[in-house]
């Protein structure tokens, strides 16, 4: 195996980002604690290493400089727009810390409880039931636009009180809510996404404003009209949290839906005994996860002197905890790279974080591809790629890692 020391790795590298993997299984043998020559970030690559950063919540911060709080050469014009045409972003869930953190997960947990979620699964089932319907059998479809990005954006949406005719400001939004927290983003990018935001803000601080008036049973209506320590939360606080439900509700979902359909096009036995066994779609669900995280990195920031594998990541510094790496471990899951729905330990992956900041909306995203899975492969046979190896295109991406074209077709049952 070539030494990383001869051949240096970047995740900054397009390359690299298209297809990680590799370069995981080399860090993670060779150098667990790596710094990434054009970032300086560190990156964690073991299981053990990333499971005890996340837990590590007084060393390594979740106010990172990168995230609402982004410390950059424009950071002053782009908080001048916020002031001027929104609310200046604050830090509320993914990019807060104990104890301010406390009070924000305390009322996502009281609105996200799992009743609620399970709630929703009927009104999820119909959606899922309509987009089927909607799908040609035996002609070439694309499937993230007929129906991996549909599914959890008309979701969310309904929950975040987002009309129809509005899903195409919703799906930037979304796009650049992912974009924002990259570090290699310029400073006009970083300008144009703020000004993107700024809109979302003043949607989604008129539909506050309507719930307050006219409470309903959305998960927007429920946010603002629960209170937390004895208060309902000023709207700029619930922006910050619907900003992240936006992230969290949608873009993870599109992408493990879009990971999961190339899997059984590439594994139509696995499609089959779906249909036949239908309970095996959960840890089918969570295999995909962990083999192919949407998410692949996050990042800390330590605040004080930290060492891990006899490392010593200096106060100050970025720590990439690179989830897509962990699930990978095959010091953790035997033959890491295989899907298989008798994995005794498949539900401990890393693909929605762990401790404090385990994602708010992963019993949601959940449910939708335990649901979505189970109805395609009920409804659907004979999964195919149509275009050969231009079948597949893959995102470029810091963070999320998946394919954003699928050209396939099937066969209704």
């Amino acid at each position: 195996m070539p030494d990383t020391t001869a051949q240096p790795v970047s995740f900054a590298d397009p390359a690299v980002q298209l297809c990680p993997f590799a370069a995981y299984d080399r860090l993670r043998e060779r150098t667990p604690v790596y710094k990434d020559p054009l970032t300086g970030n560190y990156v964690l690559t073991r299981y053990e290493d990333v499971r005890k950063a996340l837990m590590n919540v007084k060393a390594l911060r979740n106010r990172t400089g990168l995230n609402t709080t982004r410390e950059s050469s424009v950071m002053e014009e782009v908080n001048r727009m916020y002031a001027e045409r929104g609310w200046l972003p604050m830090d509320t869930l993914v990019s807060n810390d104990p104890p301010e953190h406390r009070i924000y997960r305390t009322l996502v947990d009281k609105v996200f409880t799992s009743v609620r979620v399970a709630g929703l699964e009927p009104r999820i089932g119909e959606i899922i039931a309509t987009l089927i319907g909607e799908m040609p059998a035996q002609t070439e479809i694309e499937f993230l636009a007929a129906f991996a990005i549909r599914l959890p954006m008309f979701v969310i949406a309904e929950q975040l009180g987002i009309a129809k005719e509005d899903m195409a400001d919703f799906k930037i939004w979304s796009d650049v809510s992912v974009e924002s927290v990259s570090p290699l983003i310029t400073p006009e990018r970083e300008i144009e996404i703020a000004s993107h935001l700024i809109d979302m803000q003043n949607y989604l601080a008129r539909v506050i404003e309507q719930v307050r008036k006219t409470p309903n049973e959305t998960l927007i209506s429920h946010l603002a009209n629960t209170e937390t320590d004895g208060r309902r939360l000023e709207v700029r606080e619930l922006l910050g949290i619907l900003h992240q439900l936006l992230i969290a509700g949608n873009e993870t979902t599109t992408t493990t839906l879009a990971s999961g359909m190339k899997v059984l096009i590439e594994q139509p036995e696995l499609a089959e005994t779906l249909h036949a066994r239908p309970e095996l779609v959960k840890p089918f669900v969570e295999e995909v996860l962990r083999t192919r995280s949407p998410v692949q990195t996050l990042f800390r920031k330590a605040a004080e002197d930290v060492e891990i594998q006899g490392v010593i990541i200096p106060a100050g510094s970025i720590v990439e905890v690179r989830y897509g790496a962990a699930n990978r471990d095959p010091a953790q899951y035997a033959r890491p790279e295989i899907i298989n729905l008798e994995r005794a330990n498949a539900q401990s992956h890393l693909a929605f974080g762990a401790g404090p900041h385990l994602c708010i909306g992963n019993q949601l995203a959940r449910g939708e591809l335990r649901l979505a899975f189970q109805a395609l492969t009920k409804n659907l046979k004979n999964f195919r790629a149509t275009r050969g190896d231009a079948s597949y295109r893959w995102m470029t991406s810091y963070i999320a890692h998946g394919p954003d074209r699928i050209y396939m077709a099937f066969d209704k049952r």
